[in-house]
């Protein structure tokens, strides 16, 4: 397989308001090199989900962000951006706790088991009829062993294991998932994609308790749309839902 991403180039600060605006910054002055990754030791204002925070302390965390041009990936399939990153998380999280207790929880999660171990936030700027650049950012727990009580069910790395991790060789693996799964976006595996991150989610085909503004329902993941909204199947019929729509209860 032909090699379309090397993350060589690596741009490391000591403290950050969060690596996706630094990284916005520097695509607004320039174009860096694609697989350019910007690393912090510590975010002051770190990014989630929508109005949501990551919450990380000083050295203790992978937090990055990287720069591609996936301008062969059409606007209505940018999900796929974050299928792969997400994948590129789960088996680095997998490598290193040696388990397959790991999944992606729709849309932006890597759970351990029960507990929240990663976060990412994927921010494509798109022109015309083609994604201009994506910015992936990561958050991953890895030495930290407490957390606010305002987070529900943070894990790291190390909780889990016992072991304290060499936060750059976390790194290294992660971007050698990133570029295979990218590799693959490149040479037009789609599909195989899809089944990866189907196969992947956290209750798919299981069934689950699930909380909506209309109440408490049980259904099974069936699937996630092109444009990234979750189905779950009810009773007979299958329900979209997008983010925030939707919350995953755990017994």
């Amino acid at each position: 397989m032909t090699k379309h991403l090397n993350c060589n180039n690596v741009v490391e600060f000591e403290e950050l308001s969060s690596t996706n605006i630094m990284a916005g910054m520097l695509l607004t002055d320039g174009r860096p090199l694609e697989g350019s990754v910007i690393l912090t030791r510590f975010q002051n204002q770190g990014q989630g989900l929508s109005t949501n925070v990551w919450e990380s302390k000083p050295g203790k965390n992978l937090l990055m962000s990287m720069i591609l041009y996936p301008i062969f990936v059409k606007p209505a399939s940018q999900f796929l951006l974050h299928k792969i990153s997400s994948l590129a998380v789960m088996e680095t999280v997998k490598h290193f706790i040696q388990s397959e207790n790991i999944f992606i929880k729709w849309p932006n999660d890597i759970y351990a088991g029960k507990r929240k171990i990663a976060g990412i936030l994927t921010k494509n700027i798109i022109s015309g009829n083609s994604i201009k650049s994506s910015v992936i950012g990561i958050g991953l727990n890895v030495n930290q062993e407490s957390f606010s009580d305002k987070l529900p069910n943070p894990v790291s790395l190390k909780m889990i294991t016992g072991k304290t991790f060499n936060i750059k060789q976390v790194l290294n693996k992660l971007c050698k998932q990133l570029e295979h799964y990218y590799n693959l976006l490149h040479e037009n595996e789609a599909l195989l994609i899809d089944d990866l991150y189907l196969k992947s989610l956290l209750n798919f085909k299981t069934t689950a308790r699930y909380k909506t503004e209309g109440g408490i329902f049980s259904g099974e993941i069936c699937g996630v749309t092109d444009f990234g909204r979750l189905q779950i199947r009810h009773g007979n019929k299958i329900r979209e839902f997008d983010i925030k729509e939707i919350e995953h209860l755990f017994d």
